[in-house]
């Protein structure tokens, strides 16, 4: 039975010492507050001289009986905890009074207290632990909460830095989105004035031939019988016409003239824009009896720039700037890359090349078929569309003068391919050194011809193809067993602006990539295999160490990728070609050639530099 009900009385409040709760205190401190007090503790058994105290020293006074607690574990640190004596007689009701609120350490609520600080609590006041409760969760347990708690904490903060950087992605998408429309349209206005502009001008020139066709006339029919004011009147209206319309004519070709400058500088940023090194990727037709291992997605983004090949049951897929199907013509290729051939007349340096395994139509795509109009490559195309360039800007004050030059790479030899009297190949080693210069590369002893038509490019075109080497292989019945270049070097002055321009257009058909095993080469051939394949290595090679900023481009171990190194590592508009093969045998060489082409496409080059000087400036 539990002792009778103490009538309530007011307790003086106690000093404690440095901590607000007692509880806190060391069990020595906790035994000397109660010895200083005079008081027993309350509860059915003796607490021990080490047992903690409750978590605030006061007298307990009588209290409605609490219902029996299960014992909490012990540790080998607490004392056990004798439960007290039950009996079947339930205690009298205890009278309600208030409590004074008691001051916890810490924490506002005891149930925050560890489990062990729990169990000092209830022996220090002799109270039984609940019954039924559960057992307290380990320390581990908690502490492994509280840290998945952090981490949550930490995975909602960076999902909030990830969608900031999303938002800010997109904004800046579609401020280069809007920039690059708003380009286009203001190119297309200028066009479409410029060519306002040179109707007016014709119309203008043939009103100025009829007045002056009239003046003659006048002047021979003019009589001294004939000076009367009338005439005279009339003679002075037509003067003044005259001088108007020429003054209109003035104007209108000032107008033109700056609406070419507009043009070319909206081009230059457009192109720009799209980046200095781009990749476009072409797919040769299926023969018969090959069956296709290549796929193009259709979704939005990705149409007419996707491409899916699909090796040893994989799926592999690539984005570049621009992917041509085997429906693809050559005047839709072209199209494509006219843009850059205007540059080369604008004053920069331009560089197009193919690249691709043996069989997967390069030379198709760079050289084609220039007797067939709808076959022609992009090397006849270009020359079509520079020499028609000229003639429509000599009217505008400038006057062109092109040069050009052919050359191959065979077994790490330079060749003329327009040379008149072929030497030996040692002597061409010797011969031609490749250097650099503020225009590109120049490789000494190489034959320069000026042409002014597109007839005598075509005859050198001619002459160049056969001197190339070439040779059957089991890929391909004409395979080229060297790299071709073709450079035109042209130079445009206009007296009227005072300014001069110089451009470079490089056009190359590289040798093609192939396995030994596949192409069956033996004898000359293999040693020209290994040749092709050993410089494609080290233009891969070059262009992963510029794709990773490397300090050192070896771009000296090979005599292509030397040649190339203003393409690759200077101020240069280049684009790549990559041609595949589509059939299921040719996958493995096909992923190669995607992958590679896929690293150029990621390479950043300087800023491509307008080659430009005042007129007056040139040598004379």
């Amino acid at each position: 039975m539990d002792p009778p009900a103490m009538p309530a009385r007011r307790r003086r409040p106690e000093v404690l010492h440095d901590k607000e709760n007692p509880a806190d205190a060391q069990p020595g401190e906790r035994q000397r507050t109660a010895a200083g007090t005079g008081r027993q503790p309350l509860g059915a058994a003796p607490t021990p001289p080490e047992a903690p105290l409750s978590s605030s020293i006061r007298i307990e006074r009588p209290r409605r009986p609490d219902p029996p607690l299960t014992p909490a574990p012990q540790t080998s640190m607490d004392p056990p905890l004798t439960p007290a004596p039950q009996t079947s007689i339930d205690p009298p009701a205890m009278p309600a009074r208030r409590r004074r609120p008691e001051v916890l350490h810490d924490k506002e609520n005891p149930a925050d207290a560890q489990p062990e600080e729990r169990q000092r609590t209830a022996a220090g006041t002799g109270r039984q632990p609940l019954a039924g409760a559960l057992p307290p969760p380990p320390p581990e347990s908690l502490q492994n909460e509280a840290d998945l708690l952090k981490e949550v904490e930490s995975l909602k903060i960076e999902l909030q830095h990830v969608r900031q950087d999303r938002d800010r992605l997109l904004s800046y998408m579609g401020t280069y989105k809007e920039m690059t429309e708003k380009s286009v349209i203001e190119l297309e206005n200028a066009m479409k004035k410029a060519s306002t502009l040179q109707e007016t001008c014709s119309s203008q020139r043939n009103i100025i031939r009829t007045l002056e066709s009239k003046l003659a006339t006048v002047e021979k029919l003019k009589m001294p019988n004939m000076m009367s004011s009338e005439t005279m009147t009339e003679y002075e209206d037509m003067k003044k016409l005259l001088e108007s319309v020429q003054l209109r004519l003035k104007e209108a070709e000032q107008t033109i003239l700056n609406g070419e400058i507009l043009r070319k500088k909206l081009h230059n940023t457009i192109l720009e824009l799209k980046g200095n090194i781009r990749v476009f990727c072409r797919v040769r037709p299926l023969l018969p009896n090959e069956s296709g291992a290549v796929s193009y997605p259709r979704n939005i983004q990705d149409i007419g720039r996707g491409i899916e090949l699909l090796h040893n049951a994989q799926g592999y897929s690539f984005t570049f700037d621009k992917v041509f199907d085997h429906s693809a013509t050559q005047e839709h290729v072209f199209t494509e890359i006219s843009q850059l051939v205007q540059s080369a007349l604008d004053g920069y340096k331009v560089c197009i090349f193919a690249y691709g395994q043996t069989g997967s139509g390069k030379t198709y795509t760079m050289m084609g078929n220039p007797e067939l109009e709808e076959q022609k490559g992009m090397i006849p195309r270009s020359l079509e569309q520079i020499f028609q360039a000229t003639q429509t800007l000599n009217s505008q004050g400038w006057i062109y003068k092109i040069q050009a030059s052919m050359l191959e790479i065979y077994l790490e030899t330079i060749r003329d391919l327009l040379a008149t009297k072929h030497i030996s190949q040692d002597g061409g080693s010797s011969k031609h050194n490749i250097k650099h210069d503020a225009q590109g590369s120049i490789v000494s002893g190489l034959t320069v011809i000026d042409v002014t038509s597109i007839s005598e490019v075509s005859s050198l075109l001619r002459r160049a193809a056969q001197s190339r080497s070439v040779g059957r292989t089991q890929m391909n019945e004409e395979s080229s067993r060297s790299h071709c270049v073709l450079t035109l070097r042209i130079f445009g002055v206009n007296e009227r602006m005072d300014q001069q321009v110089q451009g470079v257009l490089n056009l190359i058909d590289l040798a093609g990539s192939e396995r030994l095993n596949k192409s069956g080469a033996t004898g000359d051939q293999l040693k020209e295999a290994v040749a092709i394949n050993k410089s494609l290595s080290c233009l891969s090679d070059v262009i992963f160490s510029i794709a990773k900023k490397d300090e050192h481009v070896p771009f000296r171990n090979s005599k292509l990728t030397y040649l190339l190194q203003p393409c690759l590592g200077g101020d240069s508009k280049t684009l790549m070609f990559v041609n595949l093969s589509p059939e299921v045998s040719s996958t493995g060489e096909s992923l190669c050639s995607l992958r590679f082409a896929a690293r150029v496409n990621s390479c950043e080059i300087g800023i491509p530099r307008r080659q430009t000087r005042m007129s007056s400036d040139r040598p004379s």
